[in-house]
């Protein structure tokens, strides 16, 4: 399940694969028995890796991203390491499509359930496509994070519904804060950069109020990943707030306060009449749509 590398790129699945720990401010190399990669992708934060974009032998555009160990390459598009499991796009799909197939002959969704291997087949899948995300997200390449980042929730969901073992369906809950952080922000970027300042706040706050309506999990981690998903778009709507456009009676109305301040009376008449107006004219609009 880990994705495709370049020629003379490091292998990181050997048995004494190398770590990098952070030791008083400095990283210091060890030997480990048994290689963590999730570990690592977290710990490769503080390097800043150099992510570019290449394009393949087949011609097809690849993010290629290198870290202390060496380089790792992934799909944009499709799953990261550019398989295709059972005919299909990815695990996700195939067991999608497993679900649908057994809900039309027994008439009943619950009737398809996940074995204990076809979890582990999400969840490795689901966390190749987090990592994947994660470095799209450094890129802003949010209509892809928007793409993976849905991807991933629904992968979330069908754990929920169809595992056989609650620790399986609970398996992959601690990503979720996390994951709709990034898939909320990417929208309201998204938004953002279109000028569409009041559907860009809509998405913020739609995050907020999902994030905030989360089942909670007796987990620290999961704790963290929520109240830092809750801040970082909340953060995000005071800036979109301060910096969205003024509408013509919100800048009227701003023209009036500062005449006012500066005791100009006649020109406070005058746009309180223009005010009274414009708002006349929108009530008016509003009774005949």
């Amino acid at each position: 399940m880990t994705p495709t590398r370049p020629e003379g790129g490091r292998c990181w699945k050997n048995s004494c694969a190398l770590e990098y720990k952070m030791k008083k401010g400095r990283f210091s190399i060890i030997e480990s028995d048994r290689f963590n990669h999730h570990q690592m992708f977290h710990q490769c934060h503080y390097f800043r890796p150099y992510i570019r974009r290449v394009i393949g032998s087949d011609g097809r555009a690849k993010l290629q991203v290198r870290f202390p160990m060496g380089l790792e390459q992934y799909e944009l598009d499709g799953r990261p390491d550019g398989l295709r499991p059972m005919g299909h796009e990815s695990y996700l799909d195939y067991y999608l499509h497993l679900r649908d197939l057994s809900a039309a002959e027994c008439d009943s969704p619950s009737s398809f359930r996940l074995s204990l291997g076809d979890c582990e087949s999400l969840r490795s899948e689901a966390e190749v496509f987090y990592y994947r995300c994660d470095l799209l997200y450094r890129e802003k390449d949010y209509d892809r994070v928007i793409r993976d980042t849905a991807r991933n929730l629904r992968a979330f969901d069908l754990l929920i519904q169809c595992a056989d073992h609650p620790e399986d369906a609970e398996s992959l809950e601690r990503y979720r804060p996390v994951t709709l952080r990034l898939h909320f922000i990417s929208r309201a970027m998204v938004r953002l950069k279109r000028g569409r300042h009041e559907e860009s706040l809509r998405h913020v706050r739609e995050g907020i109020r999902r994030i905030e309506s989360l089942a909670p999990i007796n987990e620290g981690r999961w704790r963290r990943e929520r109240k830092t998903a809750i801040v970082k778009l909340r953060r995000l709507a005071r800036h979109i707030t301060r910096n969205r456009p003024l509408t013509p009676s919100q800048r009227l109305q701003l023209d009036l306060k500062r005449a006012v301040a500066r005791e100009d009376y006649e020109s406070a008449a005058h746009l309180r009449d223009r005010l009274a107006a414009m708002t006349r004219q929108q009530r008016g609009s509003q009774t005949t749509s």
